[in-house]
């Protein structure tokens, strides 16, 4: 029997059940089933999932799990979005729905729902939709934006506006719908500016994802080709202006759509209208794809899904050199600060016990580590530590992207355990973490101490329990030898070896 895997979504506006197998080298979908549900409104209304939501979201979980044990399944993977992650009852939802459906359910931040889904549309994209491409996902709160450029993510950016999040702020304007079509245009003014200056050149392709997408690519009539949507740029034009004069009641009765679905339609048509600008492609793509799709995938084919993640780490490793561009660090010498960290993570694998997702929280956190220098040289690790945690990375959920603004901040003179602001409020296994990759954060940097550039290769080796780091030069190292020594006490603390900084004279 072939192995199958079963997904459950909870997402703002519906819950979501896809059991699929795997078939030569796609995903085969055997079951497929929504319920809508409104637990977006509740939270974005009042802050909170009532508690007969939560009634109705079991039931339809229970029948879920149902259908899963009809085909064998036992263990069932469960997910939640932006409506259950914004709740301020969100631990009692977990709670209750644990108790009521007996289902661990696994809250996933904003970014990492658009990572999922930005992974499954790049696993799903031709060759020739891999260049000059703008990929943009519109959430119920949240719109993220990638630009892929000769087959790679060169820059992303995630804004906090959503369809669902602009139908609840301007309600009370939706019968007026010359006021409010207009009054979501003109607070989307400041959108558009940040979009402008992220996205500076016009690019080819258009690729669209979303919860109102499928429903808008019915009303274009897009054509279907082997599971994604073709929305002709024309025909998304002529929607958009047969739509942004009609109420939501309206635009249900003439597309034979809920009036709740309709509500939402009219703000991500307005988003999307300004995005498509950027764009030249006769064409709009829009696979057909959530975040239950990226965890069948990675289920069911675990060698693509490792090879998609390497690619995808090196389209993080390229954001953070696209911030330190922008930020104009010294990226001579973060190339250096890199590769010596790096090369003592690597001979320390037996003793650390990380694996390789923290070594590339390591490598951007010694990318983006001075970026508060050029703000204010005094304090740049504090000024680094709050900066970085306001960037948007490519790849990087947001529990990651606080571990990286922590090892940047305890990068230089800074011990974790000196500063209960940051260090006390970590959870135990972050603050382990952090500790293990600032250390070695602080003696790559140590050893560059100078900014000069005296060597051209370092070596690391473990041996009788020491890290030995040698410097090829042929220059004074006094200073390296200084910082060393002063910056080894986090490394020795954490993980009880001793370390020596040697030199090799070289001609």
């Amino acid at each position: 029997m072939k192995k199958c895997v079963a997904v459950i979504e909870i997402a703002s506006n519906e819950l979501r059940l896809k059991i699929g197998e795997k078939n030569q080298d796609k995903v085969r979908i055997l079951e497929a089933i929504s319920n809508p549900l409104a637990l977006g409104r509740d939270t974005f209304h009042s802050g909170k999932i009532s508690f007969e939501s939560l009634k109705k979201a079991s039931d339809i979980i229970n029948g879920y799990k149902a259908v899963a044990r009809d085909y064998g399944i036992k263990n069932i993977y469960a997910v939640a979005t932006t409506a259950v992650r914004e709740s301020k009852n969100k631990d009692f939802v977990l709670d209750q729905l644990k108790v009521k459906t007996g289902l661990d359910l696994r809250v996933i931040d904003d970014t990492q729902e658009k990572i999922y889904i930005n992974k499954i549309t790049l696993a799903t994209l031709g060759r020739e939709e891999m260049n000059s491409t703008l990929i943009a996902h519109l959430g119920s709160g949240n719109i993220s934006i990638f630009i892929l450029k000769d087959g790679k993510v060169v820059a992303g950016q995630n804004i906090k506006i959503g369809a669902l999040r602009i139908s609840e702020l301007f309600d009370d304007y939706r019968e007026n719908t010359a006021s409010y079509v207009q009054i979501i245009k003109e607070y989307l003014v400041p959108f558009q500016e940040a979009i402008n200056n992220f996205v500076t050149e016009k690019l080819q392709n258009f690729v669209i994802s979303g919860n109102e997408i499928e429903t808008i690519s019915r009303m274009c009539k897009a054509k279907n080709k082997n599971g994604t949507n073709i929305i002709s740029r024309e025909g998304f034009m002529e929607t958009y202006k047969a739509i942004k004069d009609l109420t939501p009641e309206e635009i249900a009765e003439k597309y034979d759509i809920s009036v709740d679905n309709a509500e939402n339609i009219l703000p991500a048509i307005i988003i999307y209208s300004r995005l498509v600008k950027l764009t030249s492609g006769k064409n709009i793509i829009s696979p057909i794809l959530t975040a239950g799709d990226a965890i069948l995938y990675s289920e069911l084919f675990p060698e693509s899904a490792r090879e998609l993640n390497r690619a995808y780490d090196e389209y993080s490793i390229i954001s953070a050199k696209n911030i330190e561009k922008r930020f104009l660090c010294d990226e001579e010498y973060s190339d250096v600060v890199s590769e010596t960290a790096l090369k003592i993570f690597d001979k320390m694998k037996k003793i650390h016990g990380l694996g390789t997702r923290e070594r590339l929280l390591l490598h951007i956190a010694a990318i983006l580590e001075e970026i508060g220098r050029t703000v204010n040289i005094r304090e740049h690790d504090r000024l680094s530590y709050h900066m970085i945690k306001g960037l948007d990375i490519v790849g990087i959920n947001e529990e990651e992207k606080h571990a990286i603004a922590a090892i940047a901040y305890y990068h230089d003179e800074v011990l974790p355990y000196e500063d209960n602001g940051v260090y006390g409020n970590m959870p135990h296994d972050e603050r382990v973490m952090v500790c293990k990759l600032s250390a070695v954060l602080k003696l790559a940097n140590a050893v560059n101490k100078s900014r000069s550039h005296k060597f051209d290769n370092v070596n690391v080796r473990l041996s009788n329990n020491q890290i030995i780091v040698t410097i090829s030069t042929y220059k004074n190292i006094e200073l390296e030898k200084w910082a060393f020594n002063k910056n080894k006490q986090l490394f020795e603390d954490v993980y009880g070896i001793k370390t020596v900084l040697n030199k090799r004279s070289v001609m």
